[in-house]
């Protein structure tokens, strides 16, 4: 494959990510808020358990072609910046981690599904811990991810990727993803504003991967090869 097609393969691979996470979160009923009982989570569990369990599986499909679209970036990134590495490592050391927290994150609700019929189920101690667990991480995850959506976004700006007005939108959304992150390590009551922040940063998140995925792929299919010919003689007067 020529230089071109594998770019377009790695902005294709952005779109696929987007396509991948947005069925997995929507594709179970919203959960119980994070105060909700063991019974309530139990309850929700067992009624959706063949769902939460494809929701997992959806979202590990997901991050996987997260990493290819990472490793896209960083070969854009890098060649941009001649070897300077000055916003290709940030942006691939916090997609990384990024990657590696959702794929934990996904565990504690996966693990509750697949053991509803075990000792799991019996123990509301367990079951909380699983349930909180969930929370924290994803509140963890999106801390990491407002730092690589920064890390972009000012890529972006700086015109390391063709797209400065992808840049300054990205910039508030990666201070939603911090804020609502921040949040999520103090808020152990529902309340309806930070609900809805959660999803207005995923649903901003997902637009924004989709809005470079697909700038990649327009800048992919307009490229135009440079002809190299060799040098002329001059001719003698």
């Amino acid at each position: 494959m020529s230089e071109r097609q594998w770019e377009r393969a790695g902005s294709a691979s952005g779109v696929g990510f987007v396509a991948a996470m947005i069925v997995s979160v929507f594709m179970v009923p919203a959960p119980p808020h994070i105060n909700a009982s063991t019974t309530e989570i139990l309850d929700y569990v067992t009624s959706h358990r063949t769902a939460l369990l494809s929701s997992a599986l959806v979202g590990a499909l997901a991050g996987v072609l997260f990493l290819v679209f990472l490793g896209h970036l960083r070969h854009v990134l890098q060649r941009s910046e001649g070897g300077v590495e000055a916003l290709s490592p940030i942006v691939y050391g916090a997609g990384l981690t990024t990657v590696a927290v959702a794929f934990v994150c996904t565990l504690p609700l996966a693990a509750l599904a697949f053991g509803t019929d075990s000792e799991v189920a019996t123990s509301s101690g367990v079951v909380r811990l699983l349930w909180d667990l969930n929370a924290l991480g994803t509140a963890t995850m999106m801390i990491i991810l407002s730092l690589f959506v920064a890390a972009v976004s000012l890529a972006l700006i700086v015109r390391e990727i063709r797209a400065p007005i992808l840049g300054w939108l990205g910039l508030p959304i990666a201070a939603v993803l911090a804020v609502g992150g921040a949040a999520g390590f103090y808020n152990s009551s529902h309340e309806a504003f930070w609900y809805g922040l959660n999803y207005v940063a995923l649903l901003s998140f997902a637009a924004f991967i989709l809005g470079v995925s697909v700038q990649g792929l327009l800048s992919a299919a307009g490229e135009t090869r440079v002809l190299r010919t060799p040098p002329q003689p001059i001719p003698s007067t």
